[in-house]
């Protein structure tokens, strides 16, 4: 592909007006992202909190993500924390975004209708989803969370889960080592263990291949 890799994470908190739902089903609270050039190599790096508009934000998705009221209550509205966004993609290089599934790119498009923003072209187009890449090449059965795809590849997690940069740091890496035929044949002579960390002694993962 010609032009930069956004590869992008988004924590989000659920929208609990039913009304509301019917057009989104989340608000956005913090976005990482990191710049790739063609070659992988690292660019730029990218990360701001959101202030919700609709939602408060429930006790487990603080245990999960570390974000609460506190966090984001001087943090950007979406439609300014998505215009800092859109100007830190550029748009003099042709960027294509990688996320970890689907769920990203659908949060950020269903609330910008709800708020009645007004997205970027390029936020509708050239999105490629690495969670079913790597099910797919790996022969799995089902699709992975980011850890034990990091796992399955013998990669350790880098910072703390569920922080939108650290998340987004880790999918890079995922995406690097994706684009290495070599290392991904040798990787999956050894997908049945896993190191989530470095005090990991590791884990027969358990999960069932797709006949070939």
């Amino acid at each position: 592909m010609h032009g930069n890799k956004i590869v992008l994470d988004l924590e989000f908190t659920p929208i609990r007006d039913p009304d509301l739902q019917l057009v989104a089903s989340s608000e956005i609270l913090e976005i990482g992202a990191v710049k790739l050039n063609e070659q992988n190599e690292l660019l730029e790096e990218f990360q701001t909190y959101v202030r919700p508009q609709y939602s408060s934000i429930p006790p487990h998705i603080t245990r999960i993500t570390g974000i609460n009221s506190q966090t984001v209550a001087s943090a950007p509205d979406y439609a300014a924390a998505v215009q800092e966004f859109t100007q830190w993609v550029g748009s003099k290089e042709p960027s294509r975004f990688y996320t970890w599934s689907k769920s990203d790119q659908a949060v950020l498009l269903r609330e910008a209708d709800l708020k009645e923003h007004l997205l970027h072209d390029m936020f509708y187009t050239h999105w490629v989803d690495l969670q079913r890449i790597h099910q797919r090449i790996y022969g799995f059965s089902r699709p992975m969370n980011l850890t034990s795809a990091l796992g399955s590849m013998q990669i350790y997690f880098a910072g703390t889960e569920h922080g939108a940069l650290a998340d987004a740091r880790n999918t890079a890496e995922i995406l690097r080592n994706l684009s290495s035929v070599r290392g991904v044949q040798e990787r999956i002579e050894q997908s049945h263990i896993t190191y989530n960390n470095r005090e990991s002694h590791g884990f027969t993962m358990d999960l069932v291949f797709k006949k070939k």
